[in-house]
């Protein structure tokens, strides 16, 4: 046992330094050829989520929660999203949604959401707050909680355990334990206004105590799970956000929760540098990294001159901001958005670019992504083993060097299409490897596997890959995408139907071809 330990992980330390002297000598940035890469780009935008302004596209578009889900308007906005210069996406979880009963979780539009996200590569930065009825009152309430008269969303929770049993629950099936898709939470909305977080009979000397316990219990249960998780504290409004910033981090003793903050979060709409200055005013001798999670300017037309947005952007990141998240997809009274304006209530047509789309993919699309690897086999309608050999070749044209793919497969169909929303096998391929990875997504849960064999030389003309299970019988899809250094996902593979027999057939093991 604990020779093999000491192989491994000798075997672990020559890949890493194998993948950074590749990289490195290149002159391009380093990265781990283990994980899938990153994107470094400041650049996101509230895309969509169960929130209070907007909804996942359904067939009906009211009231909001009806309908069956849209799979195919979600994928396009992705992905029309991506191509736009989207990097990061911010999607509303609503704890009232999710959780209308203690105990009783709706993960299936939540798990649509994040995997297709994940399918373009982009960080998911998830924005949990709305107290269920259950949790704040005690009882239950015939209401909806987007009804924001009489539903008690805003409320802190009786017994503060539900709130850390909820945290832990996406921890375990988000986070390290379960998908691994996430890491990085924001808490809350918006808790300097009343309308997200209102503590009755003392608001205004008790809701940032109170805020800070929400934090202090969110960041225990993202510690346990994910040590490496962040915890992003604000969202503050450009309207009182300031001071309660400040009242926030004048706060001591049990209360004190500078030491939990991984991120600050807040949001500028308009006048970035008077609102930055009054940010900086607050936080003192304190320093966080920054993130705007909601911006954009409300007087601004669709066709906004680029550089106005220019100077925007700048005067947000020449103060320290380090993110932003566009506020939001559609055009709405908030400012331009990336889609043309729809509101609240989705119409069943598909996402049609507004005149700002190009503006903003000029400014956030930095480079060129990879283009489709050559799928080589299995090839169309193959009967295959319950392990078959992916077999595919490098894509003719990439800006930066490809550091891996992307492999999924799919049995699941939306109107007779895949869109790859729920893969059976969601897999990252390291380009220097020759064969198995180290982590793999199975069943949409993670679980190690065993480390590479050997390595790859630089260049290989034909990339193979095997499953470490076997899949069912059945019917299936396959495609895979290059990913390239800077993290971008390159374009997928058009779709290949396969069928998966139920013996064994004779297994070759994965060769290379060099050029």
């Amino acid at each position: 046992m604990k020779t093999r330990l000491i192989v491994g992980l000798l075997l672990s330390l020559l890949i890493l330094s194998f993948g950074r002297s590749a990289v490195e000598a290149n002159g391009d940035p380093p990265y781990n050829p283990l994980q899938q890469p990153s994107s470094s780009s400041p650049y996101g935008m509230d895309l969509m989520g169960p929130g209070w302004q907007w909804t996942f596209p359904r067939e009906e578009a009211w009231p909001r929660s009806d309908g069956a889900i849209r799979v195919d308007l979600m994928d396009e906005m992705f992905q029309k999203s991506w191509a736009a210069g989207v990097r990061s996406a911010r999607i509303a979880v609503l704890w009232c949604l999710t959780e209308p009963e203690r105990d009783r979780y709706q993960w299936e539009e939540l798990d649509i959401a994040f995997q297709l996200a994940r399918n373009y590569g982009m960080e998911i930065a998830p924005q949990v707050f709305y107290t269920p009825d259950w949790a704040a009152l005690g009882r239950d309430i015939d209401a909806s909680c987007f009804d924001y008269q009489i539903y008690p969303r805003n409320l802190p929770p009786k017994n503060w355990q539900d709130w850390s049993d909820f945290m832990g629950a996406l921890l375990r099936r988000y986070g390290p334990p379960g998908k691994n898709q996430v890491h990085q939470w924001e808490i809350w909305n918006e808790p300097d206004l009343f309308e997200f977080w209102y503590i009755p009979d003392d608001p205004w000397n008790a809701n940032a105590p109170m805020y800070a316990k929400l934090v202090q219990l969110a960041a225990r249960e993202i510690d346990r799970y994910d040590p490496q998780g962040k915890v992003l504290v604000g969202s503050l409004s450009d309207i009182y956000g300031a001071k309660f910033l400040q009242r926030l981090l004048a706060l001591r003793g049990d209360e004190d929760i500078r030491g939990e903050i991984d991120v600050l979060t807040f949001h500028v709409f308009d006048e970035p540098e008077r609102k930055m200055n009054a940010i900086h005013e607050a936080l003192g001798d304190n320093q966080f990294p920054l993130w705007v999670t909601e911006t954009n300017a409300r007087l601004w037309e669709e066709t906004i001159p680029r550089d106005h947005v220019v100077r925007f952007f700048e005067a947000l990141f020449n103060n320290g901001v380090s993110r932003t998240f566009w506020f939001k997809s559609w055009t709405s009274e908030w400012g331009p958005g990336i889609f043309t304006d729809e509101g609240p209530l989705w119409e069943r047509t598909d996402f049609q670019p507004s005149p700002f789309y190009s503006t903003y993919q000029n400014i956030a699309l930095r480079s060129p992504a990879p283009s489709s690897p050559q799928v080589q086999s299995p090839r169309p309608k193959d009967l295959v083993n319950p392990q078959p050999i992916f077999t595919w070749r490098p894509p003719s044209s990439s800006a930066s060097p490809i550091a891996g793919y992307k492999l999924q497969v799919d049995n699941s169909l939306f109107r007779g299409k895949p869109y790859f929303h729920s893969p059976e096998l969601d897999v990252w391929v390291p380009a220097g490897l020759t064969h198995f990875l180290p982590l793999q997504m199975v069943g949409n849960g993670s679980s190690p596997s065993s480390p590479p064999s050997q390595l790859a030389p630089p260049a290989v003309s034909v990339v193979h890959y095997q499953p470490t299970f076997a899949l069912s019988p059945g019917r299936y899809y396959w495609r895979v995408a290059a990913v390239d250094v800077e993290g971008n996902v390159g374009e997928y593979s058009d779709p290949q139907l396969i069928f998966v027999s139920a013996g064994q057939d004779r297994v070759y093991l994965p060769f290379l071809e060099r050029p």
